[in-house]
């Protein structure tokens, strides 16, 4: 049986590091490869939540403009000098047929008084 020499025990040695470095270097790789998935996850999570944002942000913007353009029409009303003096033209153009939708689009009273207006002439009506 031959005996290993001191050159035979290094290359054993040496091998030995090697593979050990090599389940080091495989072990670390797999380690890599699961935090960069999470992190691109991470990631797609954060440009959902910003799309989701953005998309608010659109929305609100498109609804203060509404509001902008609504309130400019209101200011370009004519304001009546009574309160009454609307509610007797509502109460007319009830008597003549207008809708409660067009009362409210019309003189911008309330949904509830015009509801009201619409059926008591009705009722008057019939």
């Amino acid at each position: 049986m031959p005996t290993l020499t001191l050159v035979h025990w290094l290359l054993i040695g040496n091998f030995t590091v090697l593979l050990a470095a090599a389940g080091f270097i495989v072990a670390l790789r797999k380690q890599q490869s699961r935090e960069t998935q999470q992190l691109e996850d991470k990631i797609f999570q954060l440009q959902q939540g910003q799309e989701a944002i953005s998309k608010s942000a659109i929305g609100l913007g498109r609804r203060m403009k509404q509001v902008e353009a609504r309130a400019a029409a209101a200011d370009k009303r004519p304001a009546s000098a009574a309160p009454d003096a609307r509610f007797e033209q509502a109460s007319r153009l009830a008597g003549m047929g207008a809708s409660a939708e067009d009362l409210i689009d019309s003189l911008g009273v309330a949904r509830a008084e015009a509801e009201l207006l619409v059926s008591m002439r009705q009722s008057v009506n019939a």
